[in-house]
């Protein structure tokens, strides 16, 4: 989180452009937290993959769509127990869900 000149102004991230306006779901399919959580797991960083899953959570909830939150929590659990199979498992099942968002996004442009 950054501090701008302007107190009431905070520049949270790329994705969260300020406090007001809700995040797209696409937007944050688009996210390179996915790649960071795979890669985190994979070299069994559990408390860099557990930061990564909570940051996410939020910006799920800022979109609105609950669509992630059950995997999410299923995530967190898995990484709690260190129980890196399991947690693979359900990130597979989080990016074939992120995979489906963002080609159906694609064909709606088209």
């Amino acid at each position: 989180m950054l501090r701008t000149k302007s107190p009431d102004l905070l520049i949270l991230s790329p994705l969260r452009r300020t406090w007001g306006i809700k995040m797209e779901i696409t937007d944050f399919c688009k996210s390179l937290d996915f790649m960071k959580l795979g890669q985190a797991i994979n070299r069994q960083n559990w408390q860099i993959a557990l930061n990564t899953v909570q940051r996410m959570q939020r910006q799920s909830a800022e979109t609105g769509d609950p669509i992630f939150d059950k995997n999410f929590t299923n995530l967190r659990h898995c990484l709690l127990h260190k129980d890196q199979l399991a947690a693979k498992n359900v990130l597979a099942v989080v990016i074939a869900k992120r995979a489906q968002i963002l080609n159906h996004q694609e064909r709606e442009e088209k």
